[in-house]
């Protein structure tokens, strides 16, 4: 019965707002749809929990988060009902785009922009690849290299700016050049959306190389009255993130001496779908390293370490890697760190009052920015220039929206969104300045 809670539990971490907004529309759940299955569902059939960690350990593991899902429960039922928080406000800036998101004025600011600097954006990323001297889909040690671990550290530390900032912009404006080409079939488009796919693959970035693509696909889809496209676009939707999840393990089977994966020779169908997220494993030898080794709270460093690059001790993906090895030096460890719930990512920071506030405050957030995109949304026709704003307003939660929501892991990645957003703003503000 545990484990059907906590899988539960686990589930409504992911995809909580369909307590509040239950609709084809909330495209900010389905996302989370075929990740849930893959992470959670699968592993949890297929693991022996107990095999992992003392009965401690997992008895804890199932109090954390059944503790922190209530209150993240309560946390969203209450921020969906708060009036007014002034600080999301301000800096969301709702009431700006009333006038302007149906306008030919706010599409034509949003495409040109995002032309603008996605085409910069590839050149500079090709610039990073030719420095760098190495594709990691091609490299000897393609994991290692995805990473840019041990011997792939080095040209790539010199770079590291550009080539993040690069990547994090070809990921975020993809969507808006699909949704471009859908309106108005250019070919000039149609090639820039494939080199910067190309380009995000070669970087073994998995989920970053459809991610961009599926979204706009669900918005275009979900702008549509007839239901049964979203029906299939579901279906296929989870179809392909389970054959994503599976990458490494059907990679090693074309490509057996790259060390893609270490699975068993003769995986089974589930078996490789979860290696692709073996999330509820991370888990539990996380929390078993944390409370063996007695690892002290961390005290909120690792709400604002990821603002600090290089592997520095509070970044909350090096830090997931430190505790989780016993190590100082994570350097040649090939992973970009753990996905935690944030029932533990309190519990790690201030003990189980961590696992009563954490959760609620991220939720509290969550359910009152829900709450005022929904409203924008619902406004928008099923037009260019809807679909357009309609990806304003996902970009708009799950990036700014995401400071307020995920302020117990804010990152550095955050700027290349941050300075598309300001940008975007001040087009807005002189605009009605002239009107």
């Amino acid at each position: 019965m545990n484990i059907f809670i906590n899988l539960l539990v686990l589930i409504i971490f992911q995809i909580g707002t369909y307590f509040i907004w239950f609709d084809k529309k909330n495209v900010f759940n389905h996302y989370y749809i075929g990740f849930c299955i893959a992470a959670y569902v699968i592993p949890s059939f297929l693991i022996d929990f107990y095999d992992l960690a003392d009965d401690n350990i997992i008895d804890l593991y199932y109090k954390i988060n059944f503790v922190g899902v209530l209150f993240y429960i309560f946390g969203i039922l209450s921020g969906y009902k708060w009036k007014k928080i002034a600080i999301v406000d301000n800096v969301m800036k709702f009431r700006l785009y009333n006038d302007l998101v149906n306008s030919n004025f706010f599409y034509k600011t949003i495409v040109n922009t995002s032309k603008q600097i996605y085409l910069i954006s590839l050149i500079i990323l090709i610039i990073c690849f030719m420095y760098m001297g190495f594709l990691p889909i091609f490299a000897e040690d393609p994991y290692a290299a995805k990473q840019f671990k041990g011997i792939y550290h080095v040209r790539y530390q010199h770079i590291a700016f550009f080539y993040r900032t690069s990547k994090e912009f070809i990921q975020l404006l993809i969507p808006i050049l699909v949704i471009d080409f859908f309106n108005k079939r250019k070919i000039s488009t149609f090639f820039l959306i494939i080199f910067g796919i190309l380009l995000v693959f070669a970087s073994l970035s998995r989920g970053d190389t459809v991610m961009g693509l599926l979204l706009s696909l669900s918005i275009i889809v979900t702008m549509r009255r007839n239901n049964s496209f979203f029906v299939v676009y579901i279906i296929l939707y989870v179809i392909m993130f389970l054959f994503g999840s599976s990458f490494w393990v059907i990679a090693t089977i074309f490509f057996p001496n790259t060390g893609f994966n270490s699975l068993s020779d003769n995986p089974t169908i589930l078996s490789a779908i979860a290696s692709g997220a073996p999330d509820i494993y991370d888990h539990i030898t996380f929390l078993n390293s944390f409370i063996r080794e007695h690892s002290p709270f961390t005290y909120g460093l690792t709400f604002i370490g990821g603002l600090i690059p290089y592997n520095f001790k509070y970044n909350p993906s090096s830090w997931t890697l430190y505790i989780l090895n016993n190590t100082n030096d994570i350097s040649d460890i090939a992973s970009g760190g753990l996905r935690l719930p944030v029932s533990i990512w309190g519990y790690v920071s201030f003990g189980w009052f961590g696992v009563v506030l954490v959760p609620f405050f991220s939720a509290f957030f969550t359910g009152y920015i829900i709450r005022k995109i929904k409203y924008l949304i619902y406004k928008l026709k099923p037009d260019a220039n809807g679909l357009i704003a309609f990806y304003y307003y996902v970009f708009l939660y799950l990036n700014i929206g995401s400071i307020f929501f995920q302020f117990y892991r804010i990152s550095i990645y955050m700027f290349p969104s941050l300075f598309f957003y300001f940008l975007i703003i001040y087009f807005i503000k002189k605009k009605k300045a002239i009107l």
